[in-house]
């Protein structure tokens, strides 16, 4: 008869604790944690290319290499011999700078010289990933005393999707069943 009382409040602790976790009176909502993770994307836009003809910088007459002559065709000669310099901008935007310094004499390529920049342009993309909470049960030992005994017992703890927290202890020297349930407190 002692015990009956202690048995009907176990037995309505067990029924609540089973309803809190297989009937959930309302939606659960899915609580989500964000995760980033940063994608290096190229730029990749096409542009239309215009081609043209380079326009000479600087034109050298080739006067120390060429004598005078009584010619007809001096002044052919002359353009022949000298040297033309040209330089040609095949791309200047936000991707590359390119530019290429040519040298002309004979009507062939003497010197060619290139400068080439180029500036890489990353897009950070940000992905978020719903991660839902999981279900957890933690394994521990609970040591105790008071003035009259002393107190020992394993302990198991469950953590429900909504962040709910159930324990049960039996503590081992007393022969005690302990029963435990803790709700998480939102501050904002």
């Amino acid at each position: 008869m002692k015990k009956t009382p202690w048995l009907i409040i176990g037995t309505l602790l067990i029924v609540i604790f089973l309803q809190r976790i297989w009937l959930p009176s309302q939606k659960v909502p899915k609580v989500t944690q964000k995760e980033t993770i940063y994608d290096t994307i190229h730029d990749t836009v096409p542009y239309p290319v215009i081609r043209y003809v380079p326009k000479p910088v600087y034109k050298d007459t080739g006067s120390t290499k060429w004598k005078w002559h009584k010619v007809d065709t001096s002044a052919i000669l002359q353009d022949y011999f000298s040297k033309h310099y040209y330089i040609d901008t095949l791309a200047n935007d936000s991707m590359a700078l390119i530019i290429i310094r040519d040298t002309i004499s004979r009507n062939r390529i003497i010197s060619r010289q290139k400068r080439l920049t180029f500036y890489p342009r990353t897009i950070k993309e940000t992905t978020i990933r719903k991660i839902p909470n999981r279900r957890k049960l933690y394994v521990g030992l609970s040591i105790g005393r008071n003035p009259k005994q002393f107190a020992l017992s394993p302990s198991l703890l469950y953590t429900s999707r909504r962040d709910n927290a159930y324990a049960f202890s039996y503590d081992v020297l007393n022969h005690d069943i302990y029963l435990s349930m803790y709700w998480k407190l939102k501050f904002k």
